[in-house]
C-alpha cells in the first residue's frame, strides 16, 4: 500500500511539474510570437484534465493573441461544462472577465512588426516549352484556376501537380503562373534540380532571391540567407524562427497581393525545404498565399523517402489538393504536331505519332521536330504525311530520340553538350567554356546551334537544358571514367573562375563537394563535404547536415584516411545533430564512436571533450529513457574532469547531474546538484551555465513543491539571460 501511494504521490508530483514546465514554455513562445507553438504546448494538458481553469484561461488568452478569436469561446464553454461536470463548480471570475473581454474585442493581437512595404510591378515570367498551345489541359487549368480563386477570398491553398516526366506538369503551372500574374498576384517560383549538390533551402532561396533583385530590394531582405538570428542557445528554436521568418515574408506580401509560389520538381528538394513547405502550408492557411508544386510520379524507388513522407503528411493533415496529369488524348496530339508543322497531320500519321508517344506532350513534341528535321514527312494538299516509300523509322524511346537529336547536330554540340550536362540543369558560358576546352567563338556556336535546335534556353546568367530529361539523356551517355574527368574539371573551373570574387568560394561549397565527390580526385571532396555540412548547420539545416558530414566519413573510409581529430570532431557534430534531430540511438552511436577512437600521434581528445561527449550521450539516453546507460556515461563524465582544472566542464556535467536525478524522481538530489553547478558557474563567470543552473534549480523546486522559490530562481534566471538565452533543455529531455 506504502509503495502504491509513493508512487501515486510521485507521478502527481512529475504531471505538476511537467504542468508547470510547459506553462512556463508556452509564456516564453508568446513573447516570441509563436503562438502556434504556445498552443501545442498546453492543449494535451487539457486532454489530460479537461477541468484545468488555469490552462483553459491561458489557452483562451493566447487564441486570442493569435487573432483565432472565434476558437476563445469554445474554449471557454468547454472549460465551463467540465468544472461544472468534475468538480460541480462555476468558473472562477477571472475566468469569465477574460471570456467578456475576449468577446468584447478588449484583447487583440499585437501589432505586427514593421515590415518593409513591397511594390508589384509586372514580373516577367520565363516561357516554359511556350513554342506549343497548351493543348488538352484546360479542364485541368480551369480546376486550378478555381484554387486560385481561393486566394481572393483570404484563403491558403496547396495544389500540387503530378505526373510522369514530360506530361506537361511545368507548362501547366506556368500558365497558371501567368494567369495568376495577369490578375493581380504576386508570383513567385523557382525548381529544384536532380543530381546536383544539396544546398539547403535551395527552391525557396532561389525564389526569394529573383523576387528581391527584380523588385530592386535590398538582399538583406532575405528570409534566409540573411536570417536575423535570436541569439538563442537552443538550434531548434533558431530553426523554428527562421521559418516564421520566411512566414513573415509571405505574408507581409500577400497583405497586399495574393502570392503565388510555384516550386517546380519539388520531388528533387532537399528535406529541409520539404519542412520548410510544410511549415508554410499550415501556417498560411488563413491567408491568401497559393503554394503551387509540381513532381514526378515516375520516380524508380520504392523505398520510404523524406518526400513520400512529405506528400503523406500533407495528405493526413489535409493540407493539399493533388490534380494527377494524365496523357494527352489524340485530339490534344493533333494540335501540337498541326502547330509544330504548320499544318495539320495525315490521320495515319497522326495514330502512328499518338502511339508511340503514348500522349506524352513533351515526347510529342520531340518526335514532330525530328521526324521534319530528317525529311520523312512532307506536306501535300495542305497535310503533313509521310514520304512515299519511306517507313516511319524513329526511336521508340525517348532517350534514344533526344540522343539522336543531339548527333543530329554533329560530334562538337554532342560533346559541349555532355560537358554541360556534368555541369548541372544550369550553366553559365563562364564555367562552360574551361571544360570544354572550345575557343570562345566554337562554343558561342555550338550554344546557338542548341538553342535553334531546342535543345537549350537562354537564361538571366546562362544557359539551361530546356528539359531535365535531356540533361539525364547526355550525362547517361558518358562512361564512367569520362564522367569523373569531366566533373574534377567542373570542380576546378569553379574554384578558378570564383576563388577571387568578394564572396569566394562560399556559395558553391555545394556544388564543389558534389563535382569532387564524382571526380578522380575523390579526396578533394573531405574538406568541402565538411564545410557543406558546417554551412547547413548554420541556417539550421540539420538533415542535410548530416547527410554531407555522413558522406564524408564515409569517403574517409573508403579513402582509408587516418586523421582522429577531423573524425572526432564529424561524429561528435553528428551526435549533436542527431540529437536535435530526435535520432536518440544514432546521437549515442556516434559519440560511442568518437570515444572509442584511439589518439593519433599528433593528437588526442583532453579530458574536458571526453567529458562533453558522455554529456551528449546522456541527454540522448535519457530522453530514450535508458537510465542505467546514462548513468553510466554520467559517471565517466564526471570521472572526467576536475572541478578547479575544468571547472566551466565541471559545471556542465553537474546540470546533466540534475537533470538525471529529475528524470529518476530525485528531485531533491537534482536540487542538490543544480546548486553545486551554479556554484561552479558563477566563479567561472558562465552565463550559460548559471542560466542553465537557475532553470534546474526551479524545475528542481517546483517537483517539490517550493513554488515561490521556483519562482524565484526562474525570476533570477530570466533577469541573467532574457528572453534571448533559451535554456530549455532541462524540460525537453522529459516531456
Amino acid at each position: 500500500m506504502t509503495a502504491t501511494l509513493n508512487g501515486r504521490l510521485s507521478h502527481v508530483t512529475h504531471c505538476a511539474a511537467k504542468r508547470e514546465a510547459r506553462l512556463t514554455l508556452a509564456d516564453h513562445a508568446c513573447d516570441a510570437r509563436d503562438y502556434s507553438r504556445a498552443i501545442s504546448l498546453l492543449t494535451p494538458l487539457l486532454a489530460q484534465d479537461p477541468a484545468d481553469e488555469l490552462v483553459s484561461r491561458e489557452l483562451m488568452h493566447i487564441y486570442a493573441l493569435a487573432g483565432r478569436r472565434h476558437e476563445a469561446p469554445r474554449q471557454y464553454h468547454v472549460c465551463v461544462d467540465a468544472l461544472a461536470t468534475e468538480l460541480g463548480v462555476p468558473p472562477d471570475p477571472q475566468t469569465t472577465a477574460l471570456y467578456t473581454s475576449i468577446i468584447n474585442g478588449d484583447i487583440a493581437p499585437p501589432p505586427a512588426p514593421m515590415l518593409p512595404t513591397w511594390n508589384t510591378p509586372s514580373q516577367a515570367l520565363p516561357e516554359v516549352e511556350g513554342e506549343t498551345p497548351l493543348a488538352g489541359r484546360q479542364s485541368e487549368l480551369a480546376t486550378l484556376q478555381a484554387g486560385l480563386r481561393s486566394a481572393w477570398h483570404r484563403r491558403g491553398q496547396v495544389l500540387l501537380l503530378a505526373g510522369d516526366s514530360g506530361v506537361g506538369k511545368t507548362r501547366l503551372a506556368f500558365e497558371l503562373l501567368r494567369a495568376a500574374a495577369g490578375s493581380g498576384m504576386i508570383p513567385l517560383y523557382s525548381a529544384a534540380y536532380e543530381q546536383e549538390g544539396q544546398l539547403p533551402y535551395q527552391p525557396f532561396i532561389e525564389a526569394f532571391d529573383r523576387y528581391l533583385v527584380e523588385h530592386q530590394r535590398p538582399l538583406d531582405q532575405h528570409p534566409i540567407t540573411h536570417y536575423q538570428h535570436l541569439g538563442s542557445s537552443d538550434p531548434q528554436q533558431e530553426h523554428w524562427a527562421l521559418f516564421k521568418a520566411t512566414t513573415n515574408l509571405l505574408t507581409s506580401l500577400a497583405a497586399r497581393s495574393p502570392v503565388v509560389l510555384l516550386m517546380d520538381d519539388l520531388h528533387a528538394a532537399d528535406e529541409t525545404s520539404l519542412q520548410l513547405f510544410h511549415y508554410l502550408a499550415r501556417q498560411t492557411r488563413e491567408a491568401p498565399v497559393i503554394l503551387l508544386a509540381t513532381y514526378r510520379t515516375d520516380l524508380a524507388t520504392a523505398a520510404v523517402t523524406p518526400f513520400r513522407t512529405f506528400l503523406n503528411t500533407l495528405y493526413r493533415e489535409h493540407l493539399s489538393e493533388t490534380l494527377h496529369l494524365a496523357p494527352l488524348s489524340e485530339h490534344a496530339v493533333a494540335s501540337i504536331t498541326a502547330h509544330l508543322l504548320g499544318s495539320e497531320p495525315a490521320p495515319t500519321l497522326l495514330k502512328a505519332i499518338a502511339e508511340i508517344t503514348e500522349g506524352n506532350p513533351f515526347f510529342v513534341q520531340e518526335m514532330t521536330r525530328m521526324l521534319r528535321a530528317s525529311g520523312q514527312v512532307e506536306e501535300r494538299e495542305g497535310r503533313w504525311h509521310l514520304r512515299p516509300g519511306v517507313e516511319l523509322s524513329v526511336p521508340t524511346g525517348l532517350g534514344d530520340l533526344l540522343r539522336e537529336r543531339v548527333i543530329r547536330l554533329g560530334p562538337s554540340v554532342e560533346s559541349a553538350l555532355k560537358t554541360a550536362a556534368v555541369i548541372g540543369r544550369e550553366f553559365r558560358f563562364e564555367l562552360l567554356r574551361p571544360v570544354a576546352e572550345f575557343s570562345d567563338t566554337e562554343l558561342l556556336d555550338i550554344l546557338d546551334a542548341a538553342l535553334v535546335g531546342h535543345l537549350l534556353e537562354e537564361t538571366t546568367n546562362g544557359y539551361r537544358f530546356r528539359h531535365p530529361l535531356i540533361r539525364r539523356v547526355l550525362y547517361e551517355a558518358l562512361s564512367r571514367a569520362r564522367r569523373a574527368r569531366l566533373h574534377t574539371r567542373a570542380a576546378r573551373a569553379i574554384e578558378a573562375v570564383y576563388a577571387e570574387r568578394p564572396e569566394g568560394l562560399t556559395p558553391y561549397i555545394e556544388s564543389l563537394a558534389y563535382h569532387y565527390e564524382l571526380s578522380d580526385c575523390r579526396d578533394h571532396a573531405l574538406a568541402y563535404l565538411i564545410q557543406a555540412g558546417q554551412k547547413a548547420a548554420g541556417i539550421y539545416a540539420f538533415e542535410v547536415a548530416v547527410s554531407y558530414f555522413e558522406r564524408a566519413l564515409a569517403l574517409m573510409d573508403e579513402l582509408d584516411v587516418a586523421d582522429p581529430a577531423l573524425r572526432w570532431m564529424i561524429l561528435e557534430s553528428l551526435g549533436w545533430w542527431e540529437i536535435i534531430l530526435a535520432d536518440t540511438p544514432q546521437a549515442v552511436r556516434r559519440f560511442q564512436q568518437a570515444l572509442a577512437l584511439p589518439p593519433g600521434t599528433d593528437w588526442q581528445p583532453e579530458s574536458r571533450d571526453r567529458a562533453r561527449l558522455h554529456r551528449g550521450a546522456v541527454m540522448a539516453l535519457i530522453t530514450a529513457g535508458k537510465a542505467e546507460e546514462a548513468e553510466a556515461h554520467l559517471r565517466a563524465a564526471l570521472a572526467g574532469v576536475n572541478e578547479y582544472e575544468e571547472a566551466a566542464e565541471y559545471a556542465h556535467v553537474l546540470y546533466n547531474v540534475a537533470q538525471f536525478h529529475w528524470h529518476q524522481g530525485e528531485f531533491r538530489k537534482a536540487f542538490d546538484a543544480a546548486q553545486k553547478s551554479l556554484a561552479v558557474a558563477e566563479r567561472q563567470g558562465d552565463p550559460v551555465a548559471i542560466a542553465r543552473a537557475f532553470e534546474m534549480l526551479a524545475l528542481a523546486c517546483h517537483s517539490l513543491g517550493e513554488w515561490q522559490q521556483g519562482l524565484a530562481f526562474e525570476k533570477q534566471r530570466s533577469l541573467l539571460s532574457g528572453l534571448a538565452l533559451d535554456v530549455t533543455e532541462a524540460f525537453d529531455v522529459h516531456l
